[in-house]
């Protein structure tokens, strides 16, 4: 057990060749997702259309999911977006900054949305 947690090992031994085939299976192998490495905000809300968030520094970030996957991120799909924001929030609303999120295929499936203060 001493061996091991001082790893002792030679380079290119049986236990260093073990070692590092495990590293590249743990690097390789675990879906990208699986450490959730990503802001609130750029997450798709999985039940409702419209999601507030706040950012650290206290700007209202609204995610927005769209009614279908799109390949292609347009102009109108960022107004149909907008469109949906303004029917969930009753009120006109200027997106400051918009950014696409994408699922793992690459298709857009939400928007998150800077609002203006």
């Amino acid at each position: 057990m001493k061996r091991i947690l001082l790893w002792t090992f030679e380079r290119g031994s049986f236990h260093w060749d073990v070692m590092c085939v495990l590293i590249l299976a743990f690097l390789f192998l675990i879906p990208r997702n699986f450490f959730k490495d990503e802001p609130d905000y750029m997450r798709a809300p999985a039940t409702e259309s419209v999601h507030k968030n706040v950012d650290k520094s206290g700007n209202t970030i609204f995610t927005v999911k769209l009614d279908a996957p799109r390949f292609i991120d347009s102009v109108e799909v960022r107004n149909s977006a907008v469109d949906m924001l303004q029917q969930n929030l009753g009120h006109p609303a200027r997106p400051l900054r918009m950014q696409p999120i994408r699922d793992w295929t690459g298709r857009v499936t939400a928007y998150a949305i800077w609002k203006e203060r």
